[in-house]
């Protein structure tokens, strides 16, 4: 019920005007927009748009949101739905970004032995609705587009692959013939 609520708010504001100064920081930070069609570029915004509206970005190791922060994440996103017939990212909540490569805690076992340490990470996206993404790699990484490496696309890409419940490497792509063999 809520996500046929959520669509139909979002096909209400689809005609919500994009501001200027969000334009401005795509351009900057995503310049992949650039080489959309008219078309795809009025879907990429109003999918933003609605991204910003459900999702909650939180700061951490000191790190103030800004809109370029959000908008630079949402856009790329929002990429990874375009022509796709879905929610927006229906299970994820929040997205915690660090300035910069952080730890993540980790325990592991060996035998009866628990082994407790960390690891350095630029992304990770949890099954629980959250990405944890670190900013200096995002932006980097939105603003060239050879570079090969991604970490926005790569963590959003587990959550599209977490939507039919489990992370296999497959996304839901709505029917079979999607699936090349």
């Amino acid at each position: 019920m809520f996500r046929f609520f959520k669509r139909w708010l979002r096909r209400v504001d689809a005609d919500r005007p994009f501001p200027a100064a969000y334009r401005e920081i795509l351009d900057a930070n995503v310049p992949i927009v650039r080489g959309l069609s008219d078309a795809d570029a009025r879907e990429l915004e109003r999918l933003v748009l609605a991204f910003l509206d459900d999702k909650v970005f939180e700061g951490a190791g000191g790190l103030e949101i800004t809109d370029e922060i959000r908008l630079t994440i949402a856009a790329q996103a929002c990429l990874l739905l375009l022509h796709r017939d879905t929610d927006i990212y229906p299970d994820l909540d929040t997205i915690v970004v660090y300035p910069s490569t952080y730890v993540s805690r980790a325990e592991r076992r060996d035998g009866p032995v628990v082994i407790e340490g960390g690891s350095a990470r630029l992304g990770e996206s949890w099954e629980r609705g959250v990405v944890v993404l670190a900013w200096d790699a995002a932006r980097r990484n939105t603003r060239n587009v050879h570079s090969g490496h991604n970490v926005i696309l790569h963590e959003f890409a587990h959550q599209l692959d977490h939507e039919d419940g489990a992370m296999d490497g497959a996304p839901p792509l709505g029917t079979r013939a999607r699936y090349a063999t």
